[in-house]
């Protein structure tokens, strides 16, 4: 049995600051999710939680926040409540997943069995969660809270004072399903602040001269002026000095905002077309065996005669194991000091980079393998497919599933050329605007998704250089990849206050069946 560590995300349902617990779905069954690994896909039933699992701040195993009281395993998903502990760190947790500001779950579980289903997804069967997490920033766009309860400000902590155990019905998992439903707020209860009433309804324009004046006299004329009197008014908006954010810069501080603007793009669009499997446990390169000869079989011209004999022999296909990683010195003020946190911004970063490299790598081990010369053309776009798809059927005897293009025009064409391509009434040939007629393809539009002529479209922004289009089957090719990947690692520089972070990652990508894989050209 082997074991493979995966995290993703999910959403907070509930968070009800006064019981001090946070409800929300811990996986959705039958669903793809971008994990740490690639495409994931949990069958109902499939994770079964340890022995004491914890409820972590933002993955770090030293900030535990709280523990897991229960779970309820439905058809569709499975939810966990989590008592979060009566500490400052707790109480920041709270209301950050009440005011929506820290309000994903993400989860790290133990994959003990899988397979790997037709679109390179990973669909597990068994697995062990280990660990959960409080997150700001969920891996799953749909990660978003949904509901949130405060039931009062909670208490604060005496150590005099034992916490007191939950009563069976404050329990939130005992009366609700996987939609858990949260604590009503008492309006009553909502303090209502009242903006104050203006002191000086009126102010004249026709100042007065300021010769003379002294502290005295303009004490009494400030006091006059809120009175209502309009020279006093006037003379003191004459006597007051103008202070504006410039004047005054040193006591203006610079707010930075949360949101850091920058692409975090984790999609591997190409390796999620082809098949995926567990990179081997040891060594730089490993070897597919790979036939040479097919045996043959041939009608007996009469009995007695001998039957056809044809040698079985076979090769071997040497795959080379990349190494992918990066990293940073930091220092331990911009780590400790930082908000938002830049070594969580950084990890984000540094996966997303890893897995843009990566699906760049993919792409072009079997761009750079496919059998010279396997070129389809044709005088339009479907017709270099279609050509395609049964140059591709004839050596792989099934028919290929994907199409990859480039966002723009490279190459033959690009997914641009898919979007205006139009008719000779100018109809959409491949867009879906409402209209099927001699349609020979359905795009979702907006968006990248959709088919060609039957075939998956796989739309490449990751390759940084010409996408030329191509035509192959999931199978054609494998992506091999380390568990866990990309893998944190850190180094404390003690001498210099410095702390050394890198990603890194193992992987694989052979081709198997290059006779498959077929380039598009268009020539009217």
């Amino acid at each position: 049995m082997t074991e493979r560590l995966v995290r993703f995300s999910s959403d907070v349902t509930a968070a009800d600051a006064g019981r001090r617990t946070i409800v929300g779905t811990v996986v959705p069954y039958g669903v793809s999710g971008e994990t740490s690994i690639g495409p994931v896909v949990f069958e109902p039933g499939s994770l079964k939680a340890a022995e004491g699992v914890k409820l972590l701040l933002e993955h770090d195993g030293r900030r535990p926040i709280g523990k897991a009281t229960g779970f309820v395993d439905g058809p569709d998903r499975l939810v966990g409540s989590f008592r979060v502990s009566n500490t400052s760190a707790g109480t920041d947790a709270l209301v950050e997943a009440s005011d929506g500001l820290r309000d994903g779950l993400s989860v790290g579980a133990a994959i003990l069995e899988s397979t790997v289903g037709e679109a390179g997804e990973l669909i597990v069967s068994s697995a062990e969660l280990r660990e959960v997490s409080l997150v700001t920033t969920p891996a799953f766009t749909e990660a978003l809270v949904s509901q949130v309860a405060a039931s009062g400000d909670p208490a604060p902590a005496t150590p005099d004072a034992p916490e007191p155990a939950p009563s069976e019905e404050d329990d939130p998992m005992e009366h609700s399903t996987p939609e858990v439903a949260a604590a009503a707020v008492d309006p009553t209860e909502t303090p209502v602040v009242e903006a104050a009433s203006p002191k000086l309804p009126y102010v004249t324009q026709h100042l007065r001269a300021l010769d003379g004046l002294t502290a005295g006299s303009f004490a009494k004329a400030s006091l006059d002026a809120q009175a209502g009197d309009h020279d006093a008014q006037a003379l003191v908006t004459a006597a007051l000095a103008d202070n504006t954010t410039t004047t005054g810069a040193g006591v203006v501080p610079t707010r930075f905002l949360r949101d850091v603007i920058g692409v975090l793009d984790t999609s591997r669009p190409f390796i999620a077309s082809i098949s995926r499997e567990a990179l081997p446990d040891a060594g730089m390169e490993f070897k597919v065996p790979r036939r040479t000869q097919a045996p043959t079989v041939a009608a007996q011209a009469a009995e007695g005669d001998e039957v056809s004999s044809t040698a079985f022999t076979l090769d071997h296909l040497t795959v080379d194991v990349k190494t992918y990683g990066g990293g940073e010195r930091i220092s331990r003020q911009l780590i400790e000091r930082s908000d938002p946190a830049y070594l969580d911004r950084l990890i984000l970063e540094m996966g997303a980079a890893f897995a843009q490299a990566t699906d760049k790598f993919a792409y072009d081990t079997v761009a750079a393998a496919m059998v010279a010369g396997n070129v389809s053309d044709g005088a339009t776009i479907a017709a270099a497919v279609g050509q395609a798809i049964s140059d591709s059927y004839a050596e792989y005897r099934q028919a290929p599933g994907n199409l990859v293009v480039a966002p723009t025009t490279t190459g033959s064409f690009g997914f641009e050329d898919l979007l205006k391509a139009v008719d000779s009434e100018g109809r959409p040939l491949f867009s879906s605007a409402g209209q099927l007629v001699n349609q020979p393809g359905n795009l979702v539009v907006p968006g990248t998704t959709g088919s060609v002529m039957g075939l998956r479209l796989i739309v490449e922004p990751n390759t940084g250089a010409t996408v030329n289009p191509m035509v192959y089957p999931s199978g054609a090719a494998t992506y091999y990849e380390s568990a866990g990947a990309p893998v944190q690692v850190s180094v404390q520089a003690v001498n210099t206050l410095e702390v050394e972070v890198a990603v890194y990652g193992y992987c694989a990508t052979a081709v198997k069946y290059g006779d498959a894989i077929r380039a598009l050209t268009v020539t009217p």
